[in-house]
C-alpha cells in the first residue's frame, strides 16, 4: 500500500510539471491586484512571461473590448507571489502565477 501510494505522489508531482493550455479571461478591476482568472474559475491569477520575447498579458487588452481572453501555454508556480516586473500603483496582493511560454488573443 506504502509502494502504490508513493508511486501516486511521484505521477501527481511529474504531471503538476507539465505545461499546459489555459484560457485566461481579463478581468478589468481597478485594483493592484491580479487581473486574470482561468476561464469558468473564481481565482484571481497573475500572467507572467516566460521570456522578454513574448509580448505581456497585462499590455495587449484596448481598454475597451470586453471580454478579452488570451489562451496561454506555461505552468503555474507553486505557491503565491507577485509576478518578476510587475508595476503598478499600490501594494499588489499575492496570487498563483501562471508563467506562460506561448500566448494568443482570443477573437470572438
Amino acid at each position: 500500500m506504502t509502494k502504490l501510494l508513493v508511486l501516486l505522489s511521484a505521477i501527481l508531482l511529474l504531471n503538476s510539471n507539465e505545461e499546459k493550455e489555459i484560457v485566461a479571461v481579463y478581468s478589468a478591476i481597478s485594483c493592484p491586484c491580479a487581473q486574470w482568472k482561468v476561464k469558468d474559475e473564481k481565482e484571481n491569477i497573475y500572467l507572467e512571461r516566460d521570456n522578454e520575447k513574448l509580448p505581456e498579458a497585462d499590455r495587449l487588452w484596448d481598454g475597451k473590448t470586453l471580454p478579452f481572453q488570451v489562451v496561454v501555454m506555461g505552468k503555474f508556480k507553486k505557491g503565491k507571489g507577485i509576478p518578476k516586473g510587475y508595476g503598478t500603483k499600490g501594494q499588489p496582493e499575492p496570487a498563483k502565477i501562471f508563467v506562460y511560454s506561448e500566448i494568443r488573443v482570443l477573437k470572438e
